[in-house]
């Protein structure tokens, strides 16, 4: 034993001495590649020694391994961190509150460092969820793909981890174009630490095929796993069916998302999708459920930004988004904002923010605003009983989402089973349901539901375009807290027509911004890879380049 002993550190200074080398060489690469590489590293070289039983003699018989590790416990972890960073919602306040709620005019803050409401420039925020995503999302799902891939008591979580994998890395090539895909998040796999930016397209396919290959595979026959976040709720052959849902879902997300680069490739993947079977109701969708009663990792990663006492104070509805919802009569107001003043709902109470402003300064002092009522306490802020519940829900995709997508799709002449004015229908109706979920007492009547219908009815006799603008500001509306995809949906068809604000010395001269920047540090972590990138964007790594699907 001694012998062994000797041995054993005989070994390990020389290898640690070459993890010195090899940590000196690589210092220079961004962490999310190389740090479970290290890891894995170090298991690998201990795992070396001078006798053929070395290894027994030197693994700890509790430590979890790749063959003892329960894979169920990564399919919580992928679906948690989806909603927002444990990190104290790092990455979704900056990237889906900072910019894009803010960009896409849900909200209008004064405070100074949301940049999205002024169209700034901070590329620390730009860059977060780039940054967090790989490491926070993408290494644990893609540990779940390899983990169970071709293993049997693992059948169904394998397609279920490829659906997450899509679903995760559709958002971050969304926010900045062309990312590490297919090497990206297998630092110890594939050892890649500099791993090429593949091009949108091409992530695009993979990512259609990948969804398309895991509706199919899931089995009616095989189990479902413990810990499912999206669909828990759910039990037996049902869940099989829920995910198959979310599959062709998802498809007709990403297919729809082609309309303006391969009008035909959309029409294939959106009718696909349809014959697989998408979600039919409001109770198909997908969402997290969050709990209080543990830490601050498990409550929702919106509403624990939403409520710190210097965001919720100046934090408010924009008054692009109240204005419509107010002059439509729109049900869903009441449980979407509150005067902040006196928490009222009522519709007439409610009042809309203006982007762009500040408190104090000059021309863009609030208390100059058009309207200004004087107190931010009476402008709306977010809804404390529903939307902004800690333990409320993060929605992942609905069944209103889905069905105005294929309401557009109808209007493109697609084969989607119903019309265009049936499933606008629906999908409204369902958004009007749908307000239950983030608490049982926000109730919408179906009198209110018709009343909204009969009110504001399908455009059936108006022109494509117009029909296009309806379904699509219906979609800004459902997509209210999900501002990721508002934003995207906005970029690809340019509903609803939103007016930018001028705030002085912006970095668009004035424009919404299209996209996000790289993080900074990619520029010499990963050189070449990087500058390829960057010479594909149309614009450039700047906030009004553009990616792939997003043409003029």
């Amino acid at each position: 034993m001694e012998m062994r002993l000797q041995c054993f550190f005989l070994i390990n200074n020389y290898e640690l001495g070459a993890l010195r080398q090899l940590f000196e060489t690589t210092m220079n690469l961004s962490i999310k590649y190389y740090r479970s590489f290290v890891a894995f590293a170090v298991v690998m070289l201990m795992a070396t020694g001078c006798t053929k039983d070395f290894e027994a003699l030197n693994t700890d018989p509790v430590r979890p391994d790749d063959n003892s590790f329960n894979a169920e416990y990564l399919l919580t972890t992928s679906q948690l961190t989806y909603t927002g960073s444990t990190d104290f919602s790092y990455e979704t306040w900056r990237t889906n509150l900072i910019y894009c709620s803010v960009m896409i005019q849900h909200f209008a803050t004064v405070q100074g460092y949301w940049a999205g409401d002024k169209y700034n420039l901070n590329s620390g925020y730009a860059a977060s969820y780039f940054e967090r995503a790989y490491d926070e999302q993408i290494r644990p799902v893609q540990h779940l793909v390899e983990q169970t891939k071709g293993k049997a008591q693992y059948k169904n979580l394998y397609q279920m981890s490829r659906i997450i994998r899509a679903l995760i890395f559709h958002r971050v090539t969304d926010i900045y174009g062309d990312v590490p895909y297919f090497d990206g998040g297998r630092g110890y796999y594939g050892g890649s630490f500099t791993p090429k930016y593949d091009q949108q397209s091409a992530i695009y396919a993979d990512m259609l095929k990948e969804l398309d290959e895991a509706a199919k595979g899931l089995s009616d026959a095989e189990p479902m796993p413990n810990g499912d976040l999206f669909y828990g709720r759910i039990s037996g052959t049902a869940r099989v069916a829920a995910w198959r849902k979310l599959a062709y879902s998802l498809m007709v997300r990403l297919g729809s998302r082609l309309s303006k680069v391969d009008a035909a490739g959309a029409k294939t993947w959106v009718e696909k999708a349809v014959a697989g079977g998408v979600f039919q109701n409001a109770n198909d969708n997908a969402f997290v459920t969050h709990d209080i009663g543990g830490d601050r990792a498990t409550v929702n990663r919106l509403s624990q930004v939403m409520n710190l006492g210097y965001e919720i104070t100046v934090l408010r509805l924009s008054k692009t988004f109240v204005d419509l919802l107010k002059t439509n009569k729109d049900p869903r107001l009441q449980w979407l904002g509150e005067r902040a003043g006196d928490l009222s709902t009522k519709l007439d109470d409610q009042l809309g923010m203006p982007n762009g402003y500040d408190l104090g300064g000059a021309a863009t002092d609030l208390s100059k605003a058009p309207g200004y009522p004087g107190s931010i306490d009476k402008y709306t802020r977010p809804n404390n009983k529903t939307v902004a519940r800690m333990d409320g829900p993060t929605f992942i995709i609905t069944s209103t989402e889905v069905k105005l997508l294929l309401a557009e799709a109808a209007v493109r002449g697609y084969n989607v089973g119903k019309g265009a004015d049936v499933l606008y229908q629906e999908a409204v109706s369902e958004g009007m349901q749908a307000i239950q979920q983030f608490s049982a007492g926000a109730v919408i009547t179906q009198a209110e539901t018709d009343a909204f219908l009969k009110a504001n009815p399908f455009k059936s006799a108006g022109s494509t375009d117009e029909k296009l603008e309806q379904i699509n500001t219906q979609f800004w509306v459902a997509t209210y807290l999900n501002d990721i995809e508002a934003w995207s949906n906005w970029r690809r068809t340019g509903y609803p027509k939103l007016t930018p604000v001028v705030y002085p010395g912006n970095a668009t001269n004035g424009t919404i911004p299209r996209r996000l920047v790289y993080p900074a540090l990619e520029s010499s972590a990963n050189a070449t890879n990087y500058s390829e990138a960057v010479g594909r964007i149309t614009g450039g790594n700047v906030l009004t380049g553009r990616v792939w699907w997003d043409k003029q």
